[in-house]
């Protein structure tokens, strides 16, 4: 971990007008010459920021859009480079990510919805179906103390195991993670590796609270000794300093990060009066 500011050579300032203009856009609509030319350049910013090293990428200048404003632009400039995904049964393509007075252990709690730090993850493999290849976060307003992301890429945790061939071997095995569905009817888990290798490059799939709480529902076996042992060590991988990438965004503020490669977290944080608020996508390439 160093302190130099991880964004600094990965942001990209956003004229005012084109973003007013990107946000007022109707899908439907004619297209706007200037909005292609910048879906140009948010394509030339994943190829070379997100589909390679350093896996993220920041757009700036977005601090005069409304609140309403700003979650239009959040969508519209997903829908640049890809389908927009739902990220709950009801088919909410944007989630407010914020304090609900939560925690990570309950029931159905979603991380998004507490003020926890730590449990490094990526997003959207409890759920049944595709899994987000990158994921964006809108920073409208920033907690008063703490909140700063964090971020490991997997190529240095793959470094790291490949003193430790057995974990790898069990990680790269299917495990049941808890959908954190609250709906009648709805599946309970769903079967995943925590490291897949199936596209020939790594992807992973980790929260592991998801996990634990999966392999407690009815029907699913326990965790074995092996599993939990593979995943202590993951776990503390994720935890050493020397690997983390902490980065604090800004109001008005528009990360894209790699939900393949990069393994993320956050600070715990304080709010103060008017509260931490994040808008999030997750984008299908």
């Amino acid at each position: 971990m160093t302190d130099e500011d991880p964004f600094a050579h990965v942001r990209f300032a956003v004229e005012p007008g084109l973003a007013d203009s990107i946000a007022a856009a109707d899908q439907d609509g004619v297209p706007d010459p200037r909005h292609t030319e910048f879906a140009e350049r948010l394509r030339g910013y994943a190829a070379d920021r997100l589909d390679r090293r350093p896996g993220c990428f920041v757009l700036t200048g977005l601090g005069g859009l409304s609140d309403a404003a700003a979650r239009r632009f959040t969508v519209n400039a997903s829908r640049m480079l890809g389908e927009v995904m739902p990220q709950d049964f009801s088919g909410a393509l944007l989630r407010e990510v914020k304090d609900r007075g939560l925690r990570l252990d309950g029931a159905s709690a979603r991380y998004s919805d507490t003020r926890q730090g730590g449990n490094l993850h990526t997003d959207g493999f409890h759920r049944p179906g595709r899994v987000p290849d990158y994921f964006t976060l809108f920073c409208l307003r920033q907690a008063a103390l703490g909140g700063s992301l964090v971020m490991v890429h997997v190529q240095d945790v793959l470094t790291e195991l490949r003193a430790r061939p057995d974990v790898l071997d069990v990680l790269r095995r299917p495990f049941h993670f808890d959908t954190r569905a609250d709906t009648p009817g709805a599946p309970r888990t769903v079967r995943r590796p925590v490291l897949d290798f199936a596209d020939g490059s790594a992807r992973v799939h980790y929260l592991r609270e998801y996990v634990e709480a999966g392999h407690r529902q009815d029907g699913v076996a326990p965790l074995t000794p092996e599993q939990t042992g593979a995943l202590d060590h993951l776990d503390g991988l994720l935890a050493r300093a020397d690997l983390h990438t902490l980065g604090r965004l800004r109001p008005g503020e528009m990360v894209f990060i790699d939900n393949r490669s990069v393994i993320h977290g956050r600070t715990p944080f304080e709010d103060g009066s008017a509260g931490r608020m994040m808008f999030r996508t997750w984008i299908a390439a």
